[in-house]
This record gives C-alpha cells, structure tokens and sequence, in this order.
C-alpha cells in the first residue's frame, strides 16, 4: 500500500491531490468469494486542525484518487494523511507543503 501526494499553496489555499494504494475490495461480487476490505475512514491534518475527513465506503473504486483544498496554508507546512480500513490496516504519511 502507500500514499502518493502533490500538495501545493497558492495564496494561502492549498490544494491537495492524493492517491492512496488500496484494494477497496468490496466483497463477494457475482458469487466471488473475496474477503471485503476497503477504507472506511480517512482524515488530513494541518497542525493540530482537521482539514478533510472522509468515511468511504466499499463502493469506492481501487486504489483511490481524492482531491480537495483548504485555506491557511504556507509553503513548507506539514499536512498528515491517515487512513483506516475496515480490516484494522492503517497507514499514516506526513507531507511537505510545496
């Protein structure tokens, strides 16, 4: 698994583009017999501020790009990108503001 990032600040508005390796395997599809496990729940920090908070669901395709933005940002800060599946697997990556 991982996670893959371009973050970049642009007048204080960061701008975070986000592709997390994961199988989101939703389960038994068409008699198959595949365990499910998928995220079901992510955040991103910046400092000690909740910036996304996401709960997705098994409906959500493998390997998953996500993108969003949020505001009071500096070049050179820090965001933490977290993420839980419904297994228990977790993954957690700091990244660098550019």
């Amino acid at each position: 698994m991982g996670i893959k990032a371009i973050a970049k600040v642009k007048k204080s508005i960061a701008t975070v583009k986000l592709l997390v390796k994961h199988p989101m395997e939703p389960g038994a599809i068409a008699g198959g017999k595949k365990p499910t496990k998928y995220i079901n729940h992510m955040t991103v920090k910046h400092g000690d501020k909740l910036v996304f908070d996401m709960y997705p669901t098994s409906a959500i395709a493998k390997n998953p790009y996500i993108k969003f933005a949020f505001k009071g940002a500096k070049k050179g800060d820090m965001i933490t990108v977290e993420w839980f599946d419904n297994t228990g697997a977790s993954e957690k990556k700091d990244i660098k503001l550019k």
